[in-house]
């Protein structure tokens, strides 16, 4: 498929998902998934499982979550089960130990079966080139009644992508390798420049048109 631009006609590159083959041709070369079990694999995904390892903000040592001053103080647990009550969230990660190429990326995706219990699992939506380490994900149960995490469940998809080589992300990431469920340290900014504008005082009249 080609595309016009100013110099001319550019062949344009579909993004496309790695097929199951594909994803077998590269297991286990430049592609982890550890441990890695063949049922999880679908056509174009692999389902995730929950590990054993949460994280919860203390409410009562940290008030209030300030970007510009983060100073949040955290409880780790390890379980093989866990009840996240009404609105509550937790810091979960995978049972799996991924580890991507320079030239792959995935896209983790919730499960359907966990939106319709009023489970909602995000994540950082994307595992950049290069990742290592395990797919921390953020948990929220966003049903009135409590809802039981369990180590095993089937908790998130990855949906795998081919891109040009990179950089890999270890390398310039802020997590950098993935050993276990890490809090930031701070947030970024950038430094926004705003114009001033001359306020108009409500004395002064405004320049009208005279009618011709």
């Amino acid at each position: 498929m080609f595309y016009a631009t100013p110099i001319g006609l550019v062949k344009k590159k579909m993004l496309t998902a790695l097929t199951r083959g594909r994803i077998l041709e590269r297991l286990g070369k430049d592609l982890i998934i550890e441990p890695f079990h063949e049922e999880c694999l679908g056509e174009i995904t692999y389902d995730i499982s929950l590990g054993p390892e949460f994280v919860f903000v203390e409410p009562h040592y940290t008030p209030i979550i300030d970007p510009e001053n983060l100073n949040v103080r955290a409880n780790r647990i390890y379980a093989n089960q866990i009840f996240l009550q009404p609105h509550q969230f937790v810091l979960g990660r995978s049972a799996e130990w991924i580890e991507l190429p320079n030239d792959i990326f995935v896209i983790i995706s919730g499960k359907s079966s966990l939106a319709r219990i009023g489970l909602e699992v995000e994540a950082a939506h994307v595992l950049h080139p290069g990742h290592k380490g395990y797919v921390v994900l953020e948990i929220s149960n966003r049903n009135t009644v409590p809802v039981k995490l369990k180590e095993g469940m089937l908790i998130a998809q990855l949906l795998f992508f081919k891109t040009e080589p990179v950089e890999p992300y270890i390398s310039k990431g802020t997590f950098g390798v993935q050993n276990y469920i890490e809090l930031p340290n701070k947030i970024r900014f950038i430094n926004i420049k705003r114009e001033r504008t001359k306020a108009i005082s409500p004395s002064q009249p405004r320049r009208t048109k005279s009618s011709p």
